[in-house]
């Protein structure tokens, strides 16, 4: 069983990953570790989305802040 999660939350990372710039660049590998970290975290947290709700709008408001600053 725990084979076949870390199978699946491996996947979804590298969807993630190649889904946000659709090619092999710095980005969608960092994309593709934070998508492996809040995978990771989902099952840790008793599968409960709420925190890495949270964790993802502050990732994104983070990097919005950067750009116009």
């Amino acid at each position: 069983m725990q084979n076949e999660i870390l199978k699946a939350v491996i996947i979804q990372a590298a969807r993630i990953g190649f889904r946000h710039s659709y090619d092999l660049s710095e980005k969608s590998i960092t994309v593709g570790l934070i998508g492996l970290i809040m995978g990771i975290a989902y099952m840790a947290f008793g599968r409960n989305l709420w925190q890495l709700i949270i964790a993802h709008c502050i990732m994104n408001t983070m990097s919005m802040v950067d750009r116009v600053i």
